[in-house]
């Protein structure tokens, strides 16, 4: 009996995960009833993979086949096609970024696309993906992967886009952020420490308090209100910059101020290093908690 192709893909790449899908949907379909083989082969530059059917009557009766497929490649795109975009696209537009940044910017663009559930099966993007896949497969014998992904899953490359650009955005925020902290590194470093010890507590209206090492009020003390659960980056800064500008040789910040300000505790970490210390819970903790203020000395 003479085996008749009813598909043709070319691919830039068979990789592992490929192979890994497609063997998958052969068994998938071999559970039906139905049997296809698959081959692999090269026309022109490009490898390809032709799919046999054995029995001439069943060529026109490969939709199972077909959606089953389309479930395989859609997966193979979100798994693999991503990083190589990723790549194509920082040499197209971020080609001014040195090497080593470029780099670090990728792996910032690959965790934020893990991360996004977007293209999980499911989710919106891998289900355009899917949808045009098999659209396209019920209407043609021969696909070009490489060429489908760039001509109609525009939804999917914006998609690769936006994950991309996001994680430009970040780096550049955190270039910024690092190139603050030497800032403020040095700028404390030229500072004779004011203080022996401040400890940073927060009161229930949502006022910072600080105590000097004898536990009694510092001069300088000034409110800062947060509203909800999270606070805003200008309360962090707030936060940050009196605690500079009272110039302590040894900060303790207790519990309610790095649950309720996180950021600001790790700039004050990075600034201070070794010079902060994060209070677990202790009396005074306990004594914000219970409403119960510490009153300057008359």
């Amino acid at each position: 009996m003479t085996a008749v192709a009813i598909i043709a893909i070319a691919v830039k790449y068979i990789t592992p995960v490929l192979k890994a899908n497609i063997k998958q949907c052969l068994r998938l379909y071999s559970q039906t009833g139905g049997k296809i083989i698959m081959e692999e082969t090269k026309w022109g530059r490009w490898p390809h993979l032709l799919f046999y059917v054995q029995d001439e009557k069943k060529i026109n009766s490969g939709i199972m086949f077909r959606n089953l497929l389309a479930q395989s490649l859609a997966q193979y795109i979100v798994a693999e096609q991503a990083d190589l975009l990723f790549a194509e696209m920082m040499k197209q537009s971020y080609f001014y970024f040195p090497q080593e940044e470029r780099e670090h910017i990728l792996i910032l663009a690959q965790k934020n696309y893990l991360a996004d559930p977007a293209k999980d099966i499911g989710g919106q993007v891998y289900a355009e993906i899917l949808q045009q896949l098999q659209e396209y497969l019920e209407q043609h014998d021969y696909v070009n992967l490489h060429g489908l992904m760039l001509f109609r899953m525009q939804a999917w490359l914006k998609f690769v886009r936006r994950t991309l650009d996001r994680a430009v955005d970040d780096y550049l925020m955190e270039k910024e952020y690092q190139e603050f902290i030497k800032l403020l590194k040095y700028f404390v470093a030229l500072q004779e420490p004011k203080l022996k010890q401040v400890h940073v507590l927060l009161n229930e209206s949502g006022c910072f308090y600080f105590l000097d090492h004898t536990f009694q009020p510092v001069e300088q003390q000034q409110e800062i209100i947060w509203d909800g659960d999270h606070c805003s980056c200008e309360e962090e800064d707030q936060l940050v910059s009196l605690i500079i500008s009272l110039a302590p040789h040894h900060i303790i910040l207790h519990h309610h101020v790095y649950l309720k300000y996180p950021k600001a505790v790790d700039t004050l970490k990075h600034v201070f290093e070794q010079r902060v210390s994060i209070c677990k819970g202790c009396k005074l903790c306990h004594n914000a908690k219970n409403k119960i203020f510490y009153k300057r000395k008359t």
